[in-house]
């Protein structure tokens, strides 16, 4: 695990193409935003690991592409 030190304002890259920024620290807490593509999906781990039950509800799980319903 990579541990860095970042102020308000301040940002990193990842990928070239993910942008992690900052944005303020209230107390314990530390607002972030994170700027990427759009085919890139962002998710709360904490959403990831409540629905390890149940794939269909993890954004992460590719959905197999619609079958073409027979006219």
């Amino acid at each position: 695990m990579l541990v860095l030190r970042r102020k308000v304002g301040e940002s990193i890259v990842l990928a070239g193409v993910i942008n992690v920024s900052v944005l303020a620290v209230e107390g314990e807490r530390v607002k972030i935003g994170i700027s990427a593509p759009p085919d890139v999906t962002i998710v709360r781990e904490e959403l990831l690991r409540n629905n390890d039950a149940d794939p269909t509800q993890n954004p992460n799980t590719p959905i197999p592409p619609a079958q073409p319903q027979p006219r």
